[in-house]
């Protein structure tokens, strides 16, 4: 149970760096990954204790590879988002709007 709190935790620290890390009028945007997520661990989670033993091992079971997985679609998601805004953040540290790239 442990290491699932970790993974979710993680998780949530994860977008929360990729969040301030985004230009301004983008950072709502790293909570997305987070619902996609929380998304996929539910998922998981229904299915995992429908063919899982009716043990608290099972359940614990059900509930670390439920956690896994969202961590690794959050993770997913904060990649995806990254790529789509790349332009915004390398426009924004960039020249001055109006100048070719190259001109001084």
């Amino acid at each position: 149970m442990t290491l699932s709190f970790v993974l979710v935790g993680t998780a949530a620290v994860a977008a929360g760096a990729v969040g301030i890390r985004l230009p301004t009028g983008d950072r709502i945007a790293a909570g997305l990954p987070l619902v996609i997520g929380a998304g996929v661990g539910v998922v998981a989670a229904a299915i995992g204790t429908q063919i899982s033993s009716d043990t608290p091992e099972g359940y614990s079971t059900v509930f670390l590879v439920a956690s896994a997985l969202g961590f690794v679609a959050t993770l997913v998601g904060l990649v995806v988002l990254w790529r789509l805004t790349e332009r915004e953040r390398s426009g924004a540290s960039g020249s001055a709007p109006g100048s070719a790239p190259g001109e001084s």
